[in-house]
């Protein structure tokens, strides 16, 4: 059974996402994204400007560290400690001297450890302990709280005074921080960073304010190794063990190298979290290294500690900045590292790269995403081959419009409004409502500037855009990619058609009929899903069970394809099976399940609209002129397909039926003046409707009160000569004027407030449905279109206490 899915998750569209960089372009703003640039509507057979679309894959993203950054800071208990135990007697000349030079660093919900580097207040930690801290205007603020030697017991003692510090300097790969406290006190103890490189089997000391234990708290021991920090991140990125992880793993190590990260430092200190950003020092008091993180050994359950070493920490430090950082966070390094190219607008060019962070279980949502959006889809405008998205990713080679970046529950909008290769504005969008609560002006130096007036709104504006043409293609792929919350109102689509095949999308090969041969292909994407029918099973029955949509290739020949995207629905006809889809229907809404609109499409792309299908189901066998296809077509139909939305003839049934065609209905017989036994009304799930038996011939005689009127109206016995159906903003009235037990007129609306039918059909004796443009405008409750005056009398009368006098002839 086909049902329609919604591509919106990206944005979850709950939880859902790493890096944009310059070419020739203009240079982009710091900590911001950095860009670089660069079949037919109808026709099924693809090389005229296809493109040659890699699958998705996993490419070698930061993000996949991030999980060490979550067991490093330890959960706030300092309402807990009351006193420092006193320290070791080994090595307690170090412990004296470094103890008060190392600091607890205090974010919401949780603390670290840092250590402070000279009397002016600069204090290095890890970037995972200031990484949550509290942030305005991009600023992170922590709180600095500093001990000092008990003269009582000889241990260390937090000092009541906390003082404030900011972030001046960061980076998320080294896990380094470098912070300054704002009005530091004389007088600040410090330790210096060590002349030398540390060796293995060297003695040292690491001092932290581990969540388990006591504050200031000494563990010594010795280096065990030295590694290079590359190949330890990549220890910690877990990676599936068969060629694809392998490969993922290798790529991931090499973008570390690439980077030139230095060594990481193994010892026997036993670190854990809380010591996160605390010393790890020599016996003669000089900083060697960082604590960073620990993993213990499932087989031996040892304790395996590691920090940043003295080199990545001579490096980071030697440049202090003037002010405080602004830690924007970036789309490439905190997207994600699953990869794919999407079809936004479904126009078979790709203008969207989709990033997606891993789930933490099988269930879960992911915890980032983003969505770069190369509205004006030049990013490989020319090119027949797209490139390998690891290369993508790592030269960023993608010229984005617009960047949206989801991180855990919030999201960050970057656009280059001037479509000048430099990003311009950021609007935020805390708890990833939909709408922003602060926008930023991006100036050319990277800084930021706060812009009142963009604010507070949804967070898609196509309005942004200063180029009037790229406005509704930007509306059409916010369509697919956000919710409609998160769109301005304003926004117009304009009038485009999705690709029947497109060059997008992963899938499987399915048997609609039910035969034991393949018929059908269903492809996804993150914004939308296809099912293409191929009725003759001329090209499926050759296709592996599982396919890519850009390896469909020339010779993929099938008759229908249904596109569903969001709340949309196509459903493409190659009528003729000349090898070209000729004919569209259109449903613009959810569980509409009719064509609000439809058109014939020439071999231009021209379209016709076509009236005479407007208001009828959309599947539909019948609109195969050829008998053989229509008849294999209906048997995958009752097969496989919701009746709602199907039909297997071309007469009445290619209507909603009034009766058959409600969701969880409720039936009551209404009790209207001089007509007690005549009008049923229905109440569903979207939808409701009338059934009037003008000549009541269907409940007289007959004690109403102990009949079951659902059970009667279901099961066909209930003969209405006028039937009122609404469903979800479309109305239709059925008219069996001759009273012979078939309904021969149907006037339809998208507007039933107006009361007028925009179009109306006539059914002739042999069933055929035929439009009449006569009977357009006229009243939907029009009493003059039975022949009987009785008929006329009665629904004239009772018309008036059922219906608004807008639909009243």
């Amino acid at each position: 059974m086909f049902v329609s899915s919604s591509a919106r998750r990206i944005l979850s569209l709950a939880a859902m996402l790493a890096v944009v960089g310059c070419g020739s372009k203009p240079k982009s703003a710091v900590n911001t994204p950095q860009q670089n640039g660069g079949k037919t509507a109808t026709a099924k057979k693809e090389g005229d400007g296809a493109q040659a679309i890699p699958k998705g894959e996993r490419v070698p993203s930061p993000k996949l560290i991030d999980r060490r950054a979550r067991t490093a800071v330890a959960p706030d208990t300092l309402g807990l400690v009351k006193s420092a135990a006193p320290p070791p007697k080994s090595d307690a000349e170090v412990y004296r001297a470094v103890a008060p030079a190392t600091v607890i660093v205090r974010v919401p919900g949780g603390l670290g450890s840092g250590v402070i580097l000279d009397p002016a207040g600069w204090v290095l930690t890890n970037h995972h302990v200031i990484a949550h801290g509290e942030t305005q205007d991009f600023q992170t603020k922590v709180t600095v709280m500093l001990g000092q030697m008990s003269k009582k017991d000889g241990g260390m003692v937090r000092q009541k005074k906390t003082y404030e510090a900011y972030v001046y300097k960061a980076d998320k790969l080294r896990d380094l921080a470098l912070i300054k406290i704002s009005d530091p006190p004389k007088g600040l103890p410090f330790v210096r960073l060590a002349a030398k490189n540390p060796v293995p089997g060297q003695r040292v000391i690491a001092i932290g304010h581990a969540g388990a234990g006591m504050l200031w708290a000494i563990k010594s021991g010795e280096i065990s190794a030295l590694g290079k920090l590359s190949e330890q991140l990549a220890t910690l990125a877990s990676f599936k063990d068969d060629a694809a992880g392998r490969e993922a793993a290798t790529s991931f190590k090499k973008y570390l190298d690439d980077r030139n990260l230095g060594l990481v430092i193994q010892s026997t200190c036993n670190i854990l979290p809380g010591d996160s950003g605390g010393p790890l020092v020599t016996q003669s008091g000089e900083l060697v290294g960082i604590n960073a993180f620990s993993n213990r050994d499932a087989t031996t359950g040892g304790l395996l500690s590691f920090h940043i070493h003295r080199g990545e920490i001579a490096k980071f430090i030697k440049d202090k900045p003037k002010k405080a950082a602004r830690l924007i966070p970036d789309p490439w390094k905190d997207g994600g590292g699953d990869a794919s190219y999407e079809d936004a607008d479904l126009d078979g060019r790709v203008d969207a790269l989709l990033l997606q962070g891993r789930r933490p279980c099988s269930y879960c949502p992911r915890q980032s995403a983003a969505v770069f959006i190369d509205v004006d889809e030049d990013s490989y405008k020319g090119k027949s081959a797209l490139p390998a998205l690891s290369d993508v990713f790592e030269k960023h080679q993608f010229d984005a419009e617009l960047v949206y970046l989801q991180v855990e529950r919030d999201a960050y909008l970057w656009y280059d409004t001037d479509n000048d290769g430099r990003f311009d504005l950021l609007l935020v969008d805390p708890g990833t409502t939909g709408r922003s609560s602060a926008a930023y002006r991006i100036e050319k130096d990277g800084d930021l500037k706060k812009d009142t007036s963009l604010g507070i709104g949804r967070v898609v504006r196509p309005s942004l855009l200063s180029t009037a043409d790229l406005r509704p293609r930007l509306a059409r792929i916010a369509r697919a990619a956000f919710p409609d919350r998160y769109v301005e109102a304003s926004a117009n689509l304009g009038e485009t058609l999705p690709e029947p095949v497109g060059q997008t999308g992963t899938g499987y090969t399915a048997d609609m009929d039910h035969d034991g041969k393949k018929d059908a292909v269903r492809i996804e994407t993150a914004f939308s899903t296809r099912l293409i029918l191929d009725v003759d099973e001329g090209s499926v029955p050759s296709l592996s069970a599982s396919v890519t949509a850009d390896k469909l290739g020339s010779s993929f020949d099938p008759e229908v394809s249904i596109v569903s995207q969001s709340t949309h629905m196509w459903v493409w006809y190659d009528t003729d099976d000349d090898g070209r889809f000729d004919l569209v229907l259109h449903s613009p809404g959810s569980r509409l399940y009719v064509a609000a609109d439809a058109w014939s499409v020439d071999a231009s792309g021209k379209k016709t609209a076509r009236l005479d299908q407007v208001g009828r189901k959309l599947i539909r066998p019948g609109l195969l002129q050829n008998a053989t296809m229509a008849s294999r077509m209906k048997t995958m139909v009752e097969k496989s397909f919701l009746s709602i939305m199907s039909a297997t003839d071309e007469g009445i049934s290619s209507f909603p039926d009034p009766i058959k065609d409600h969701r969880g209905a409720g039936y009551e017989l209404l009790d209207v003046k001089a007509a007690k036994k005549s009008v049923v009304v229905i109440s569903a799930q979207g939808s409701d409707g009338y059934l009037v038996d003008l000549d009541e011939n269907s409940l007289k005689n007959k004690n109403v009160k102990k009949l079951d009127i659902g059970k009667l109206v279901s099961s066909g016995k209930f003969d209405a000569e006028f039937a009122y159906f609404q469903r979800n903003g479309l109305a239709w009235a059925f008219y069996d004027t001759d009273n012979d037990g078939s309904y021969d007129i149907v006037l339809y609306t998208a507007d039933p407030r107006a009361g007028k039918a925009s179009h109306g059909f006539r059914v002739d004796k042999s069933g055929k449905v035929s439009l009449d443009a006569t009977l357009a405008g006229t009243n939907l409750v029009t009493h003059s279109l039975f022949k009987k005056k009785r008929d006329q009398d009665k629904l004239e009368k009772l018309g008036k206490q059922l219906f608004g006098d807008k639909a009243l002839e």
